[in-house]
């Protein structure tokens, strides 16, 4: 009695292990009709930033159906039936991915785009982002002529310039020669460009964020040729003959600025202090 309540036991739940596995297979099928068979999509593991070069350790694959894959995904098909050789072809197709930069952000779970992404090359350097009849000149910064190193690319900034107009420091004056300039770089950070620097260390390639660094010594604007000349000219005084002067980026309003001398700070005292420095150098 036993072995027959145990047969017959063993026997329903063959049966429903059969009428699970064919419900199953019913609703996959159906799910394949309606959404398309299922394939590999490139997926953001973490937030990737914008300007962000992509490394393995921010990706990972998923499988997902076909109809749920994003125009321009980066998809991969199984073209046989050898797993293998699906895998090289997988791990290959992922590879050719690392080192490129996003160029939008990329928010975790997201999937990898061809138009989220691009290669280093000279499209995105500096020169497309100069307008037309208007050029890029560096200046040579410090700490003190750069705001402490706070200026960005993309900031406005105001120039100034010291000029020595004779022997003594009576004779210098300061003038402010550009107004409302766009900052193009500082350094090697250049706006909506790949901020990064590439450094070989042995067999381990570096990538470099140059979004945070501080360290530059130069920056450069952008103006017409005739203030380029300006600029080069001014700069041939040396170290500290140009300053920037950081401005609010809705800021647009430029006033005509007269030059400042020693005397103008000084004021009435301007005569007592000449003539005490003239009485002690006898």
């Amino acid at each position: 009695m036993n072995n027959r309540a145990m047969t017959m036991a063993l026997v329903i739940a063959l049966i429903a292990v059969f009428l699970v596995s064919s419900w199953v297979s019913d609703v996959e099928e159906r799910a394949k009709k309606r959404f398309g068979t299922n394939v590999l999509v490139l997926k953001a593991k973490i937030d990737i930033k914008e300007s962000q070069t992509i490394t393995q350790e921010m990706l990972y694959v998923e499988n997902v159906p076909k109809t749920f894959k994003e125009p321009s995904a980066i998809a991969f098909e199984r073209t046989s039936n050898d797993d293998e050789e699906n895998n090289k072809d997988l791990q290959k197709s992922v590879a050719a991915i690392f080192g490129t930069v996003a160029i939008v952000p990329i928010k975790k779970g997201e999937q990898i785009t061809y138009n989220k992404i691009t290669e280093p090359g000279i499209r995105t350097g500096l020169a497309p982002q100069v307008a037309p009849g208007r050029r890029a000149i560096a200046m040579n910064v410090s700490n003190q002529s750069s705001v402490s190193k706070l200026i960005k690319p993309g900031d406005r900034v105001d120039v100034i310039a010291v000029l020595d107009m004779g022997a003594g420091k009576d004779s210098k004056i300061s003038k402010t020669i550009l107004q409302d300039v766009v900052v193009l770089s500082v350094g090697q950070n250049v706006t909506n460009n790949i901020a990064r620097k590439v450094e070989v260390d042995g067999n381990r390639v570096n990538y470099k964020s140059l979004s945070e660094d501080s360290s530059y010594d130069t920056v450069t604007i952008e103006v017409d040729p005739e203030q380029a000349q300006v600029v080069a000219l001014v700069a041939g005084n040396g170290e500290n003959a140009l300053t920037l002067i950081l401005r609010n980026n809705d800021d647009t309003e430029r006033k005509n600025f007269g030059s400042t001398m020693m005397s103008d700070i000084l004021g009435g005292d301007a005569g007592r202090i000449q003539r005490n420095t003239a009485s002690q150098r006898r």
